[in-house]
C-alpha cells in the first residue's frame, strides 16, 4: 500500500465569482480532502483585468458555510498586513471554525515587486522582509497570548492591544520557505514549514536540518500544481488548456501531480516518500469541481 499523504485544495480566487470558490470548498469536504486553502495574492499577474478575490474575507465566508475540513491561508505575504489587524483578522475567523485554522505566512513571492508598485508599499530588501516575517510571527503570538499586549519591533508595533474574540489554542504558523534565510527562520519559529516547489523538497528538509530541525519535528506540507485526467491523453489536453501559467512552478510533468489517476496517485505518494505529510493541490486545465470528482473516485483509492 502507498504511504498517504493528506491531500488539501489550494481554492480558485483569480477571474471567478466567490460562487465558484464557495463551491469548490464545498466539494473539497465532500471529497474528505483535508484541507481548503485560500492563496494571497493583491494581483491577477496572468490575467489582471480578471481581477483576484481577498484572502481573508472568502477565509472568513468559506470558515462559516464549511463544518470539517481544515482551513488555511497559503500563504500571507507579511509585508501587506499590519500584524495587529492580521491577529484580530484571524482570531474572528478562528471563532468561525474552531480547531480548523492554520496561518501560512510568507516573505512574498513572484508578484512581490509589481504588489509593491500597484499598491504603493514601501518595498523591502530580501533580508528585511524576512525580518517583517519574525516579527509578524513574534507579535501575533504575543497578542494571541497576552491580554493586553505589547510589542516594540523596528517594523512592528502594538501597545497595550487586546485582541478579541481570544482564541482557545495556539494557531497553528507555517511558513513558505526556499531561501536560507527563511528556512532558518522557518527552522527556529515555525510550527510547519511549506514547500513551494516540489523538487526542492529534499533540499528544504536538509537545510530544516542543518538549521537544527528535526524532521520529526515540523509538520511538512509541498505545494503541487495538480494536471489530472482520466488517462495520460486527457491529462495532456487539460495541460494545453491550462497554458504557460501552470509551469510557472517547474514542469508539470516532471516534478508536479500529473497525468491519469494511477501516475497521480504516484506522484502524490512520491511526495509523501520524501517527506511531505500534506499535499496542497492547485488544479490547472480543469474546473476544480471536477478535478475533485476524479480525485475522490479514482485517485485517492489507489494510495489505501
Amino acid at each position: 500500500m502507498a504511504r498517504v499523504p493528506e491531500i488539501g485544495l489550494i481554492l480558485p480566487v483569480h477571474g471567478v465569482a466567490f460562487a465558484e470558490t464557495l463551491g469548490a470548498a464545498r466539494a473539497a469536504e465532500r471529497a474528505g480532502l483535508a484541507a481548503a486553502w485560500v492563496p494571497d495574492h493583491l494581483l491577477n499577474a496572468g490575467r489582471p483585468e480578471a481581477g483576484v478575490l481577498q484572502c481573508e474575507p472568502v477565509l472568513a465566508a468559506v470558515a462559516a458555510a464549511t463544518g470539517r475540513i481544515g482551513l488555511g491561508t497559503l500563504v500571507l505575504t507579511t509585508a501587506f498586513r499590519h500584524p495587529g489587524i492580521l491577529a484580530k483578522e484571524v482570531a474572528t475567523i478562528e471563532s468561525l471554525a474552531p480547531g480548523r485554522l492554520t496561518l501560512g505566512l510568507g516573505a512574498g513571492g513572484f508578484t512581490y515587486e509589481a504588489t509593491c508598485a500597484q499598491y504603493g508599499f514601501p518595498r523591502l530588501a530580501p533580508r528585511e522582509r524576512v525580518a517583517h516575517v519574525e516579527e509578524t510571527v513574534a507579535c501575533l503570538r504575543a497578542l494571541w497570548r497576552d491580554d493586553p499586549a505589547r510589542f516594540d519591533g523596528r517594523f512592528v508595533r502594538a501597545v497595550d492591544l487586546r485582541i478579541h474574540p481570544r482564541p482557545d489554542r495556539p494557531i497553528p504558523i507555517v511558513l513558505a520557505a526556499r531561501r536560507p534565510r527563511m528556512l532558518e527562520l522557518a527552522a527556529r519559529v515555525a510550527d510547519g514549514w511549506n514547500c513551494p516547489l516540489p523538487h526542492e523538497l529534499e533540499v528544504g528538509l536538509a537545510a530544516l536540518e542543518r538549521f537544527g530541525r528535526s524532521r520529526g519535528s515540523i509538520a511538512v506540507s509541498a505545494f503541487a500544481v495538480a494536471v489530472l485526467g482520466e488517462n495520460e491523453a486527457q491529462a495532456r489536453r487539460a495541460l494545453a488548456r491550462a497554458g504557460r501559467a501552470a509551469q510557472a512552478f517547474g514542469d508539470v510533468e516532471s516534478h508536479h501531480v500529473f497525468g491519469g489517476p494511477e501516475q497521480a496517485a504516484e506522484r502524490l505518494a512520491g511526495l509523501a516518500r520524501r517527506g511531505a505529510s500534506h499535499v496542497a493541490l492547485d488544479v490547472r486545465g480543469l474546473p476544480a469541481v471536477e478535478a475533485l470528482d476524479l480525485l475522490a473516485r479514482d485517485v485517492l483509492p489507489r494510495l489505501g
